[in-house]
């Protein structure tokens, strides 16, 4: 977990945002550094598979299935080679597992480590070490040999630029799909790649996230942009919180009744439901809470760990283009013209406590049951206003297209 650093994340992140490469950070753990073995974090096995090293998924369980990957560790210098081992055991369920040879000499429990890949091989930087800290804060050989890692992720960068450029030039296109989803599914269907409902980036390690700017030619007003989704971890399930707070109303373009709940969740305020959400940065929790509107008292619903919601963030949005369209209704079928996108890379995954208790960062919850039992929900969303991006990414940039 990366709340167990014994430094913090968030003084770097600004500088892996300069440099613009994909990073992964691992905290080895007393019992895992003492047993030589780490957990291969969600974003340690997006790094490794983006950077078409290593596919966990694809990989057999026992020792005879183990894959050897060239590495180093960085000191403040010099590169020390050693080597990665990649393997699923056979024990439980083959969790991912990641060792280096030679990490007990090099860090200790608790440190904060930083992998890059480069050339296909993975760079490992103790940023817990105050030496090797300093000369990559201050420009020095550790910045430097990380900069080497840049060329590729620009061109992949600029790659994705010159097809939405070629997609606007093209004019306004007629949605594929009806509804909300088709700003999204119509671009991504012109860039050739399906609908993405994983918890991964679209496009080669870059994600994608379109929205209307107008509508028949009038400026919509903003909305608030998806970072990600994430069920609750504990307390009442997703389905568990509409079944007892939902409340029965009659949708639009329908004379059924279904218990419902679409509501926006935030800290110290409290929704039409009822409910709000709390920020234990203690316990490192957010929770959801119900307060009585007779006698005011507070009782907790769920819960997310927040640092599910840090590894989130930076699996979700490593880099992502946040593509703004032009809607116009051509012959009754919607078209979109994509006219404007933000690029946005590293969000410092420290500032989600911060700003999610300063009602910055939301929650959606958009789920019903209908009459005969059917249940289906969007996700548990969490969301920022457009013009909040830059007090989670730093230096955004824009393009008109």
């Amino acid at each position: 977990m990366l709340s167990a650093a014994d430094v913090p994340l968030g003084p770097f992140l600004a500088k892996f945002a300069q440099l613009n490469i994909p990073v992964a950070f691992l905290v080895p753990t007393q019992t895992g550094y003492g047993k030589s073995i780490m957990d291969a974090t969600a974003p340690v096995r997006e790094l490794l598979e983006d950077a078409r090293v290593h596919v966990y998924e694809e990989q057999l369980q026992g020792p005879e299935n183990k894959k050897k990957v060239d590495s180093y560790f960085v000191h403040p210098d010099r590169l020390e080679k050693t080597e990665a081992s990649l393997y699923r055991p056979k024990t439980k369920h083959g969790d991912p597992r990641i060792w280096f040879s030679g990490l007990r000499q090099y860090c200790q429990p608790y440190n904060l480590l930083a992998l890059v890949i480069i050339d296909g091989a993975i760079y490992v930087v103790n940023l817990s070490d105050p030496d090797i800290a300093q000369s990559f804060m201050q420009s020095g050989y550790v910045f430097d040999l990380l900069a080497t890692a840049n060329a590729e992720e620009s061109l992949i960068e600029r790659e994705l630029l010159k097809k939405i450029q070629a997609i606007h030039d093209e004019g306004f296109l007629p949605s594929i799909t009806e509804g909300d989803p088709g700003v999204g599914d119509t671009l991504e269907h012109a860039l050739g790649i399906s609908r993405n409902n994983d918890k991964n980036p679209d496009y080669k390690g870059i994600e994608l996230k379109a929205a209307r700017l107008t509508r028949n030619g009038k400026i919509r007003k903003p909305t608030r942009n998806n970072l990600f989704a994430q069920v609750p971890d504990g307390g009442l399930t997703y389905r568990e919180i509409v079944e007892k707070y939902g409340k029965m109303q009659i949708p639009r373009n329908s004379d059924k009744p279904r218990l419902q709940l679409y509501e926006t969740f935030r800290v110290s305020h409290v929704n039409g439901y009822g409910l709000l959400l709390d920020v234990d940065d203690v316990n490192d929790r957010l929770y959801i809470l119900y307060q009585d509107p007779e006698t005011g008292k507070q009782t907790r619903v769920s819960w997310w760990d927040m640092s599910k919601l840090r590894e989130r963030l930076l699996q979700k949005h490593p880099r992502t283009f946040w593509v703004a369209a032009e809607s116009e209704m051509i012959s009754g079928v919607e078209h979109f013209l994509y006219t404007k996108i933000l690029y946005t890379k590293n969000p410092n995954a420290a500032l989600i406590t911060p700003l999610l208790a300063a009602g910055v960062i939301t929650v959606d919850l958009a789920a019903h049951i209908t009459e005969d039992g059917k249940w289906r929900d969007h996700g548990a969303l969490f969301k920022i206003d457009k013009k909040n991006l830059g007090l989670l990414f730093a230096n955004p940039e824009e393009f008109t297209l």
